[in-house]
């Protein structure tokens, strides 16, 4: 079994959420991708979120008629601030035991894990996937990416890390890996998108139509 574990507030989610989650599952041949939205992120002022509640019902008319992509309440459920260490243990020890998980992420959120709970561990459970905004193909933005990532893992994680050209990833003598995938640029961010519907700015071309509508009728952001 192959699982990817793809958090974040999703306030909104959007289409590219969705066209990097689709990206890691054929990559890394995933059995099932579960998409968790947080109630609290530890690292970020909540001020801003629209209700837990909304964010998941926007989730379930974005996600693809596909089963191997599911929802998971996990952080919502347990309360409190959303640490990826405990998700990835309820995961591996409840949910689906003996499985390989790929922990999906952005470049500026991997920059920041030596600050995260257990990051140890969590590199122990876990293989991260570190998704960039350029096309694989720009070889140059890609050495850029792999220098900055090398540069960091080797100072702030581990100095046994080795990496990997071929497969684009760093691995250890342990068997842990942390992975690089570029993606297609997407110019959106759930920012952005709440920044243009308090201008008063159409977001069709953002969000999937079900999440424009269900923002438009529930008057969210504005």
């Amino acid at each position: 079994m192959r699982a990817g574990l793809f958090g974040g507030t999703f306030n909104p989610i959007h289409k590219g959420h969705l066209m990097a989650a689709q990206r890691v599952l054929h990559q890394f041949n995933l059995d099932h991708l579960y998409i968790i939205p947080c109630r609290k992120p530890p690292h970020k002022s909540s001020a801003y979120l629209a209700p837990v509640s909304d964010r998941i019902r926007m989730i379930q008319l974005a996600l693809p008629e596909d089963a191997r992509y599911r929802l998971s309440e996990v952080e919502v459920q347990r309360g409190g601030p959303s640490y990826t260490i405990d998700t990835v243990e309820h995961f591996r020890t409840g949910i689906i035991p003996g499985a390989d998980l790929f922990l999906i992420m952005g470049m500026d959120a991997f920059l920041e894990i030596h600050t995260w709970k257990s990051q140890r561990r969590l590199l122990e459970s876990v293989q991260p996937v570190v998704v960039t905004r350029h096309h694989g193909a720009d070889r140059e933005e890609t050495r850029d990416d792999v220098s900055r990532m090398g540069s960091y893992i080797h100072s702030r994680l581990s100095a046994d890390y080795g990496f990997n050209a071929e497969r684009t990833c760093w691995r250890n003598d342990g068997g842990n890996c942390i992975h690089l995938l570029p993606t297609p640029p997407v110019a959106i961010s759930s920012s952005q998108i709440r920044q243009r519907i308090r201008a008063g700015k159409a977001i069709a071309d953002l969000v999937p139509q079900a999440v424009n509508a269900y923002i438009e009728k529930k008057e969210l952001y504005q």
